[in-house]
């Protein structure tokens, strides 16, 4: 037993010589030590829902709504002006120079006629179809006509603008006159008569006009 024990006493002064011979005697460091130390523990990942094949399988995005288009139809095409105005779409009307004039005068008549529909069109306005005329105030008796003295059978075609005003003026003499204009006329005494105007078939309101 004592010979047992020396040779193990020998042996650790002999390994203790051996590690002072081959190292310095200094400990290692382990510089990443403090590092790890102070990181937190990571924590697991959270447990995928039921029905997942994978935790880390991303949804597709929902689809984007599309707006429906609309097209729109072309605007119609616009009125044909040439075609002709209908009687519904034409307005006639007289206008005097002045509300009175003395007898021997020569009263102002104006006849106008205006389109008043919604859309351009076109007339015949002419003379063979334009009147102005002088009547007792009732309107029985007629004691001028501007047509009576003066015609044309030569049509007079007139595109005309909504609104669009034509007026033709004319001045009568006082005196009388009848169709095919005989020479024999006579002047009006001194009075309130009535003034009209026409456009073929189509006849203006009554205008009072007095002769003093």
């Amino acid at each position: 037993m004592v010979a047992i024990g020396g040779v193990v006493v020998a042996l650790v002064v002999l390994g203790w010589a051996a590690g002072g011979f081959f190292g310095d005697g200094t400990q290692v460091e382990d510089k990443n030590a403090s590092a790890r130390e102070s990181q937190p523990p990571s924590s697991p990942p959270p447990p995928s829902p039921p029905g997942s094949s994978h935790s880390s399988t991303t949804s597709a995005p929902a689809p984007t709504p599309t707006t429906p288009t609309t097209t729109t139809s072309p605007p119609p095409p616009p009125p044909d002006p040439n075609l002709p105005c209908a009687d519904t779409a034409m307005q006639v009307t007289v206008e005097l120079g002045a509300p009175q004039y003395r007898v021997g005068q020569r009263p102002v008549l104006r006849l106008v006629i205006a389109n008043a529909g919604a859309v351009p069109c076109t007339r015949d306005i002419s003379r063979a179809l334009r009147e102005v005329v002088v009547t007792s105030v009732d309107g029985v008796n007629r004691l001028w006509s501007s047509r009576d003295c003066y015609g044309s059978s030569r049509p007079d075609l007139r595109i005309m603008q909504p609104g669009e005003r034509q007026e033709f003026e004319v001045k009568w003499a006082g005196r009388t006159s009848a169709p095919g204009c005989p020479s024999s006329r006579t002047t009006v005494q001194a009075g309130t008569y009535s003034v009209i105007g026409k456009l073929g078939p189509l006849t203006s309101p009554a205008v009072p006009l007095a002769m003093v």
